[in-house]
């Protein structure tokens, strides 16, 4: 174990936007009640965020388009706060996740191959974190831009907020227009948050746990070279790679079990996910495609839709990734000299472990969709292919109703 302090810029980030949205674990009283503080200011921002585009939906149901725009809106608030409170609830579970990785997977003591693979990690999740959070906020910065660029040449009294508020107050007008602009822009930056902190952290978890089993295929290789550099005579041999290869055995038994926490922490936002991709998507290109919009509105979708498409398609990598990797210690496990070895009662407890280990590794560790099914990057082609089939859906009826 090492509890060295750790850098790492997709850490750091995620550790950020999970911080801004209650999330993040605490280490005393103090840091536990300004969590708690910092959720309930997310859980209320996210609340008036989905009574503006509720209300607004409710109001404007002759247009279609609009309407289009508020449900996908108010789908990724819901969604976004489906993950949130799944994650608190399994908050003990979420806290063992972290510490494990800090103590087991972020340091620097490794050897030279294994630097090299643990330096590609890091380089892959570096670039989904800045990825992810990028897309996220020029999504967002759309529903600011937009309003102020409608806003060009208005009077102050006729002027837009990023949402239409349906009350009978003179909301246009000086101060009132300025506060509400600013809630609503905190309101739309918290959605934001709340929607992609834990898949960015999910898929940080997720590549470090890969890295580990690619690691552990590594030093299952090198155990017979390095113990051959020995001279020793064939019992010694036995006993100095039983003893090694025992460290192998521990460190895949708390990676399964690690992988098996992370399980049961975001099987259910990634059931919750993979139920609203497809949906959200068909939305994304109904306003990009179809939507008579104003093009700062179109430009939302734009980076929303290829934002979720990164997304999909980095997540489902990481998944098929893990698939494979824990899959692969099998072939790792058997390439060796064991079978020259004594059949003393060490090489027979050798044998033995050898091939239970090759059993674990027959069934694969994964990510599931609320259990229903492992995701990988079959799971990304057949979301994409109902997406299109959703979006050809939409697109009759919006003709329909265009019709009448």
């Amino acid at each position: 174990m090492y509890t060295e302090e750790y850098n790492d810029i997709s850490i750091t980030l995620s550790q950020f936007v999970l911080r801004l949205t209650g999330v993040w674990i605490t280490a005393n009283n103090s840091e536990e009640r300004q969590r708690i503080l910092v959720a309930s200011y997310t859980v209320l921002m996210n609340m008036y965020g989905l009574y503006l585009n509720l209300g607004d939906a409710y109001c404007s149901q002759g247009d279609f388009s609009r309407c289009i725009f508020l449900i996908c809106n108010t789908l990724c608030i819901l969604l976004g706060l489906f993950k949130l409170l799944v994650v608190n609830i399994r908050r003990t579970a979420f806290k063992d996740l972290i510490l494990f990785a800090r103590q087991n997977f972020w340091h620097f003591k490794y050897d030279r191959e294994e630097k090299v693979l643990f330096m590609k990690c890091r380089q892959f999740c570096k670039l989904w974190a800045i990825t992810a959070c990028s897309f996220a906020q020029v999504s967002l910065a759309f529903y600011i831009i937009t309003p102020l660029a409608a806003n060009i040449g208005r009077n102050k009294s006729d002027r837009v907020l990023p949402f239409k508020i349906w009350v009978d107050l003179p909301v246009s007008e000086t101060p009132y227009y300025e506060i509400m602009f600013v809630v609503q822009l905190l309101a739309v930056q918290q959605a934001g948050a709340v929607y992609m902190c834990n898949d960015t952290f999910m898929c940080v978890l997720n590549m470090h746990v890969i890295c580990q089993f690619r690691i552990l295929q590594h030093r299952l290789l090198n155990l017979w070279s390095i113990i051959d550099e020995k001279q020793m005579n064939s019992i010694d041999y036995a006993d100095s790679y039983y003893t090694a290869l025992k460290k192998c055995i521990q460190q895949h038994q708390s990676l399964i079990e690690f992988c098996d926490n992370l399980e049961h922490v975001y099987t259910l936002p990634i059931f919750g996910h993979v139920v609203v991709f497809s949906l959200l998507m068909c939305l994304d290109m109904y306003e990009i495609v179809l939507a008579d919009v104003p093009i700062s509105t179109r430009l939302i979708f734009v980076f929303h839709m290829i934002g979720s498409l990164v997304h999909i398609l980095f997540f489902t990598y990481s998944c098929h990734g893990l698939i494979e990797e824990s899959e692969n210690i099998s072939m790792a496990t058997y390439s060796g000299w064991w079978m020259v070895l004594p059949m003393t009662e060490t090489g027979k407890m050798l044998r033995r472990d050898i091939k239970m280990m090759m059993m674990k590794s027959m069934r694969p560790c994964y990510l599931s969709a609320g259990g229903f099914f492992p995701v990988s990057l079959e799971t990304c082609t057949a979301l994409i292919s109902s997406t299109v089939s959703y979006f050809t859906l939409i697109k009759g009826s919006s003709g329909k109703i265009t019709e009448e």
